[in-house]
């Protein structure tokens, strides 16, 4: 006949107590608080000598689970990572095609290299550029701006922002490299104390992070200096 091993009912506070504690995990936030509070008073009350002995054990889990949490935390960044790009380039497009004289050809020619080697990028017009696709005949009717540009330049609309009727894209594009951390490719030094006097200092931040790269041109083609 078999027979079980006697169960050693001295372990059953600090088992209650770990089970309390397990179920505090569980729900978190206060349900924590109140799971600890719990298994501490319950061991005080049964079993003091069990009190050090629970403690090294919910260090312990608080540790491995700390752990696994950042390991996870890590792997879905580097999964993240990969999926959005370390390399995207904040495009000051106006600005790039007045160094080739509104050339577009010679501008996408640039657009295509940079992606080509796995770089991507995100192009910023101002309004004005609607003067070029028109005077090249490259509007259709009763077709917008970026439009327009996206059908040009086989662009997705959302890797494309135009400034607003009006507006130049400065400001759009300093604070969208800002916030995201980003490099912006422009021969402009966003320097200007009157039409640059709102982004003065993040365009400051950004330099000194290295993020604003000089384009001139080498060879008549476009190049990051």
């Amino acid at each position: 006949m078999f027979l079980l091993p006697d169960f050693d009912y001295t372990q059953l506070p600090i088992i209650i107590s770990l089970i309390a504690i397990l179920g505090g995990l569980t729900f978190r936030g206060i349900w924590l608080w109140i799971a600890l509070t719990f298994a501490v008073l319950f061991l005080y009350i049964t079993d003091k000598d069990s009190i050090i002995t629970l403690v090294i054990y919910a260090l312990t889990a608080s540790l491995m689970i700390f752990g696994f949490v950042n390991i996870k935390r890590g792997l879905a960044q580097t999964k993240e990572d990969i999926t959005k790009g370390d390399f995207t380039f904040v495009v000051d497009s106006n600005n790039l095609l007045g160094l080739v004289d509104w050339d577009l050809n010679r501008f996408a020619s640039f657009i295509q290299e940079l992606e080509q080697d796995g770089l991507r990028t995100h192009l910023f017009f101002d309004y004005s550029i609607r003067r070029t696709l028109k005077e090249n005949d490259l509007m259709l009717p009763n077709e917008t701006v970026p439009t327009a540009i996206c059908r040009v330049l086989g662009r997705d609309r959302y890797d494309l922002t135009v400034s607003k009727k009006g507006y130049t894209a400065d400001p759009l594009i300093i604070r969208y490299a800002d916030r995201n951390n980003l490099t912006i490719l422009s021969n402009d030094k966003f320097d200007k104390q009157g039409e640059d006097k709102f982004i003065l200092k993040a365009a400051q931040r950004l330099k000194a992070q290295g993020l604003v790269r000089r384009v001139g041109l080498v060879d008549d083609r476009l190049t990051i200096m």
